[in-house]
């Protein structure tokens, strides 16, 4: 798996600005999901998590958390809510109703991606700042590298 420059939501001093992720449109992608799928968008899946837009899904009884990157136009799916300062939750794949975020320009990561050992990934994209962070944080998978709270 290849991560873009901006994954860790680090750049190095002097070095263009990182895109952002619209949260509108991700608020907006959000809502046709939820159309789709017959459900309702509840609040942030994880209030402060300051790393990334958060958002739920409820479906019936059951609740999908819909994680998106801040700056690369990735979504993810956990069982649970992102505590602050706790561990990155466990992610599930896509529901059947996610395609209404490709639709919108959304990437959807699977679990597989996401469990992906940061060794095994290709980040010869990313910066040295980058390296640097992740060298300091030691993220064992790429979804605690791509979701993460880091300051």
């Amino acid at each position: 798996m290849r991560l873009e420059r901006g994954a860790t939501g680090f750049r190095d001093r002097g070095e263009a600005e990182l895109p952002r992720t619209d949260p509108a449109a991700f608020r907006g992608a959000c809502w046709e999901a939820a159309r789709r799928a017959g459900g309702t968008v509840g609040g942030p899946g994880g209030a402060g998590a300051a790393g990334f837009l958060s958002a739920t899904i409820r479906c019936g009884a059951r609740e999908h958390v819909v994680l998106c990157h801040p700056h690369l136009r990735l979504v993810a799916f956990a069982d649970a809510p992102v505590v602050p300062g706790g561990p990155v939750p466990v992610f599930t794949d896509p529901p059947g109703w996610s395609e209404a975020f490709e639709v919108l320009g959304f990437g959807c990561l699977t679990a597989d991606e996401l469990g992906t050992p940061v060794s095994e990934a290709d980040l010869g994209a990313l910066s040295r700042a980058e390296h640097a962070q992740i060298r300091h944080w030691r993220p064992d998978t790429v979804g605690e590298l791509l979701f993460n709270s880091w300051d």
